[in-house]
């Protein structure tokens, strides 16, 4: 499977009504729709599919093994909200909602890569060679470094130039319309940087979208300030951390 870059899923708001959730509810209480949603969570970081093992899962979940053990018997053999081969456990409605996550991003992507590629002809297109043949000669940026320098100039000029047709013509201040975690992703899968969108999203709204007292005016020039200061840690060495290495070892 792919790997899966966006660490977010719907949550319905009717799915405490579910049938099956009703018969769930009828033995475990609101205690049992923890658990389901606490199991969800981690089939999630396992890509949809995890081991059938109640002391793998009570670890990950933060419970004792024997509820556990009877909660994911009840949930696969009565109640069906889990499928099992005796190996493995998944939730087939995860599994739908992991493949829309992945076929949306990749329809992104390449969308993304198209805008791109037409930018960068169309800057390429416009250079005079002869006035920049010396700087073209200095010049020992690599060819992906020279097509991210123009893709990122060309998304700066037309947001520069949204942003002035937007407030053209008004009088009053340009209001500051909050950004949904959507458009966030969309805009930082278009810039192909490496901020972390759930994170951009939650930073701003417990501060009110506020930079310092000044209230924001605008959040994609939020995430190029991102981009910019994220430059400079590049060097450093980074490590993934998953938290369930460990957990995986012991079944």
């Amino acid at each position: 499977m792919a790997k899966l870059d966006n660490r977010f899923i719907r949550h319905d708001e009717n799915t405490s009504r579910d049938e099956k959730i009703l018969r769930m509810r009828e033995k475990y209480g609101a205690r049992g729709i923890g658990y389901f949603w606490e199991i969800i969570e981690y089939l999630f970081t396992c890509n949809g599919r995890a081991l059938l093992n109640p002391k793998i899962v009570s670890l990950a979940i933060g419970e004792d093994v024997k509820s556990v053990k009877c909660f994911l018997s009840d949930c696969i053999e009565i109640y069906q909200l889990f499928d099992s081969d005796g190996t493995y456990f998944w939730s087939n409605r995860l599994l739908f909602e992991i493949d829309r996550i992945l076929g949306m991003s990749h329809k992104k992507s390449n969308a993304a890569q198209i805008r791109h590629q037409r930018d960068l002809d169309n800057a390429l297109r416009n250079i005079d060679i002869e006035q920049n043949k010396d700087i073209v000669e200095q010049c020992t940026c690599t060819a992906s470094a020279l097509h991210l320098h123009c893709r990122n100039t060309a998304i700066d000029e037309k947001d520069k130039i949204d942003e002035k047709d937007s407030s053209y013509g008004k009088q009053k201040p340009h209001q500051f319309l909050r950004p949904s975690l959507e458009e966030i992703e969309a805009y930082c899968l278009e810039r192909r940087n490496d901020i972390d969108p759930v994170h951009f999203h939650d930073y701003y709204e417990a501060n009110g979208w506020k930079i310092g007292k000044n209230p924001m005016k605008s959040w994609k020039a939020a995430i190029r300030t991102w981009e910019k200061n994220s430059t400079v840690k590049a060097d450093k060495p980074s490590q993934s951390y998953d938290p369930y290495e460990n957990l995986r070892r012991l079944g």
